[in-house]
């Protein structure tokens, strides 16, 4: 290896879902890697063309991906041609037994439920072929290890683009808010996301009813689906609601707030596998953080420091009342916090770590390959494969259409009947009418 380049390794990440976690684990990755002028590319998970790929690639890093004929295909391939498979995850979702423990399936009908549980169990199949895992947190990765996967940590990280904009909201932030009036309201801000957080943002209700209580300055910021109880409604006229955004807008909505609150429960473990992204996103526009005390941000909060961890109610209060009694206190520790993620979490650091872990999976699994012949026959068996269960899927798919079909057919049936019996009534009353007009005349 020199300079923490992976020597002649073509990496391709694969993707399985969407959203802030595929721009994190496979963009902001290959934005690193090319800092290292090491080549990566991306596919989807369903893309066929990751049959022509598998014989091209080196490394393979399966993001978050559910278990397919497809993907089988891939790993099986993969395998027989020594290269390395890499099972690529931010949150635990190879643990399909702890899926009720997920705030997200409160929000989900019983039918969408168990397909979600469904694909967890898909991807903790894809997990159990991979070689390793690479991951987010000290917690996931000993949650993979304890499953009989070795697994290796590279922290989330923002990218290029995310700095540059946060430094123009930064720039913002500090034009309009050092020339505002003391008086002004002061703005503690959630930003929730998903429905999903529902349940970790019950760990500051009680916290945020005081302050509201306490501070009449201080203005509450809720963005994204998240449930207020009715302890909140007398404090509507102080509560704004924001729809979620856009990542590139995020920045400019988290500077115009003066303090970030990142809760968490602290006894769930999908919760206790969260990165320290919400730390991450307010610091680079200069705003403190109160968050949960979960191994991640333990890892990067000094409280006090940089930020203040909270476990209680209590160390929650106190937390907020410290930032909201000191403006001076505020701008420390937002240029704190600041400071760290400059100095831990930029691509060109993060890029030496990613190259190095990566050219260390490399070498430890890569393995003897097979013969060409070997590698084509079973290339053909597996394409075989995987168009037979395509066709099956297309079969599937024309049942279900030719049922909904029938059901529409006999929709528009009972609607044609409706419009006859209406028409019947009508002419019913009609008659009905001549006949009293009949009478009338009489």
């Amino acid at each position: 290896m020199k300079d923490g380049q992976v020597e002649k390794q073509r990496i391709l990440f694969v993707s399985g879902t969407e959203g802030d976690t595929r721009r994190y684990r496979c963009f902001h990755h290959q934005e690193q890697l090319a800092l290292q002028n090491v080549p990566a590319d991306f596919r989807e998970s369903a893309d066929p063309q990751l049959l022509v790929d598998v014989l091209d690639y080196d490394l393979f890093v399966l993001h978050r991906v559910p278990y397919s004929p497809l993907i089988g295909v891939v790993i099986d391939l993969a395998h027989l041609r020594g290269k390395p498979v890499i099972f690529e995850t931010d949150d635990l979702v190879f643990a399909p037994e702890l899926h009720e423990q997920i705030g997200y399936v409160d929000t989900l009908s019983p039918e969408d439920a168990r397909r979600f549980r469904q694909n967890l169990e898909r991807q903790a199949e894809t997990f159990q072929h991979c070689d390793c895992v690479l991951t987010t947190t000290e917690f996931l990765a000993e949650e993979a290890t304890r499953r009989g996967k070795p697994a290796y940590v590279h922290r989330n990280a923002p990218s290029d683009e995310m700095i540059r904009i946060s430094e123009q909201a930064f720039a913002n932030r500090q034009r309009q808010t050092r020339k505002a009036d003391e008086n002004r309201p002061l703005v503690v801000a959630y930003f929730s996301g998903t429905g999903s957080h529902n349940r970790d943002f019950g760990v500051i209700a009680e916290p945020l009813t005081w302050m509201l209580e306490t501070y009449s300055q201080v203005w509450l910021h809720i963005s994204g689906h998240l449930e207020l109880g009715p302890e909140f409604a007398p404090f509507h006229s102080r509560i704004k609601r924001a729809p979620y955004v856009d990542w590139r807008e995020l920045p400019y909505l988290i500077a115009r707030t003066d303090v970030n609150l990142a809760p968490l429960e602290l006894d769930n473990p999908f919760c206790r596998a969260k990165s320290e992204n919400k730390f991450v996103e307010a610091a680079l526009v200069g705003v403190p953080t109160i968050a949960s005390r979960i191994d991640a941000y333990e890892f990067i909060i000094e409280s006090g420091g940089n930020g203040f961890l909270a476990s209680t109610v209590g160390e929650w209060k106190d937390a907020l009342q410290t930032l909201l009694d000191d403006s001076t206190e505020r701008w420390r520790l937002g240029a704190a916090a600041r400071r760290t993620v400059y100095a831990q979490y930029t691509p060109e650091q993060q890029a030496p770590h990613l190259a190095k872990t990566l050219q260390e999976i490399a070498e430890r699994y890569s393995a003897p390959a097979a013969s060409s012949e070997s590698v084509l026959w079973e290339l053909a068996d597996g394409m075989q494969k995987y168009a037979a269960w395509m066709e099956g899927q297309a079969q599937s798919q024309e049942a279900k259409l030719a049922s909904l079909r029938q059901v529409l057919d006999r929709y528009e049936a009972r609607l044609v009947l409706r419009e006859e019996v209406i028409e019947c009534e009508r002419e019913i009353v009609r008659r009905k009418n001549e006949v009293i007009a009949k009478k009338d005349e009489v």
